[in-house]
């Protein structure tokens, strides 16, 4: 039985005679698919279009399914759209999207499939398409805005078939042609689509307190050897002052709200970053921003933040060793985070501090210096720091992506260290983070020992029994060698060559004393 989502704010139920109908399936519950700025674009650009219409599908929980998915619009099946596009931003989202086509009655294995098309997009499959290669009919290489009208209008008028490698687009006939999909990126943000009006819960806090969601930038100049985001969203690029004073002036009219969260990998880059702050202050508006490199504050702005409303300040270190900072290229010294500690704690403030284990070159006594710093900053904060230690999960089309990820006993035993060292520390469960390292440097093999083993259940247990069995589960564990062929190498084609990343994976070695 339909039960629409109560006083949603932002839908579009859209009437169209002989059009396209395109059905959103977000892989996570409503209160992640509403902060997905990426998925609210989708949403809204499609339903731009004169023949298309395209509704969201959202999981309930992230349990078992036992009854179809039915979109929020309508109340509509999803196996009756002619396309189901599904994003996707974290590896195991492939477990609950097969789990959730399986219940809702649709074949999760292209090649037995007829209907409807499946199309995968999003960082991860850009960067590695081959674990999503056994589901999906296309996938999107690349970022939605330059792509997806060439995609419903292509699928409209001739089919999959027709589909270029050369305009971001990886078939069965490209593959089968030896093409390799190019990266497509938007030039120029300000030319591009942005949405205004964004679908939200009124009343519910989300997201982010209920803000209007704002791209400011995309990439990030900082080019940190493990982050795949930096990399696939290269290069870098900015939207004007103006034009992002022109989206906040519509938006937060258009939806009722006095909050905008600014999206960016790292906010103070922006050359108007504090200018758009005086501008929020003067209308009265508040502020939300999640990435902020510790390196690019300061007392002013961080009196400025917490004048805006910011109750937390991110500080993401990811270690305090000088050699494995060189070797991640990501230079975040102790006494910088000391001092935004007690800046945080006189603002009133909280500091949330991220920390990675599994380092190029990282041994167990770089974890008990981290300890003792660690100890020192629970003091500093006065009890309000919280801290999240998470493995390093190298990625694909990164310099990183030869590292061997670390192993359980080595993560458990470091990760012990941490967390006696303060209060408050969450440490990301590693089984989560394996199955995760598996799926986003695997192959074919990867993809289908999680359709498998998802269909009946997204249960984690089953699909790393899974995962364990396959020649990827064991090659992340060992690492890659430089010179042998990966499987997203013979997929995509990025923009940038394998050899720049092996003169940095050289780099980072050097800081180790091994280049």
């Amino acid at each position: 039985m339909f039960a629409p989502i109560p006083r949603e704010h932002g839908v579009i139920v859209k009437k169209c005679r002989d059009c396209l109908r395109v059905a959103l399936l977000y892989p996570s519950i409503y209160q992640v698919a509403v902060a997905s700025l990426a998925y609210q674009l989708i949403y809204y650009m499609l339903n731009s279009m004169e023949h298309v219409v395209a509704e969201r599908f959202v999981l309930p929980s992230l349990d078992e399914l036992s009854t179809p998915l039915r979109s929020l619009e309508t109340g509509a099946l999803l196996k009756h759209f002619d396309v189901i596009i599904i994003p996707v931003s974290y590896e195991l989202d492939l477990m609950y999207a097969v789990h959730a086509l399986h219940v809702s009655g649709v074949e999760p294995y292209a090649e037995k499939r007829r209907h409807p098309v499946i199309v995968v997009g999003g960082p991860v499959p850009s960067m590695n398409p081959a674990p999503f290669y056994p589901l999906a009919d296309v996938i999107v290489i690349g970022e939605a805005e330059p792509t997806l009208p060439l995609l419903v209008e292509t699928l409209y008028t001739d089919g999959v078939d027709a589909l270029k490698a050369s305009e971001g687009f990886l078939t069965r006939y490209t593959v089968e042609a030896g093409e390799k999909s190019r990266r497509v990126y938007v030039e120029d943000l300000d030319s591009t689509f942005h949405p205004i009006l964004q679908f939200r819960i009124p009343g519910s806090g989300e997201p982010w307190g209920e803000a209007l969601l704002v791209e400011i930038s995309r990439g990030c100049r900082w080019m940190c050897r493990f982050c795949m985001e930096a990399f696939f969203t290269l290069p870098w690029r900015i939207r004007s002052f103006t034009k992002i004073r022109e989206i906040i002036e519509e938006g937060v009219e258009v939806n009722k709200v006095s909050k905008v969260a600014f999206y960016s990998l790292s906010f103070f880059d922006h050359p108007d970053a504090d200018r758009l702050l005086e501008y929020l202050a003067e209308n009265k508006l508040e502020v939300s921003i999640g990435s902020l490199r510790a390196d690019t504050l300061n007392r002013d702005r961080l009196e400025m933040l917490a004048r805006l409303g910011q109750r937390t300040v991110t500080i993401a270190p990811e270690t305090f060793s000088p050699r494995l900072s060189c070797a991640i290229n990501k230079v975040i010294g102790r006494s910088t985070v000391e001092e935004l500690v007690l800046e945080a704690r006189r603002l009133g403030l909280h500091p949330k501090l991220y920390l990675m284990l599994g380092l190029p070159g990282e041994q167990d006594e770089d974890v008990k210096h981290a300890a003792e710093i660690l100890s020192r900053l629970w003091r500093l904060s006065g009890g309000s720091m919280r801290v999240t230690v998470n493995p390093l999960v190298p990625k694909p089309w990164t310099p990183l992506q030869w590292h061997p990820f670390i192993d359980e006993k080595r993560y458990e035993a470091r990760a012990r260290l941490l967390r006696r060292a303060a209060r408050n520390v969450d440490i990301l469960s590693y089984r989560w983070a394996y199955a995760q390292a598996v799926i986003a440097r695997g192959g074919v093999e990867a993809g289908l020992a999680v359709i498998d083993a998802s269909r009946e259940a997204p249960r984690l247990g089953t699909v790393l029994r899974a995962l364990r069995k396959t020649t990827w589960g064991r090659k992340v564990l060992e690492g890659f060698e430089p010179g042998e062929e990966l499987p997203w190498e013979k997929l995509v084609d990025p923009g940038y060559p394998v050899a720049a990343l092996r003169r940095s994976f050289e780099a980072a070695l050097s800081c180790l004393g091994r280049g």
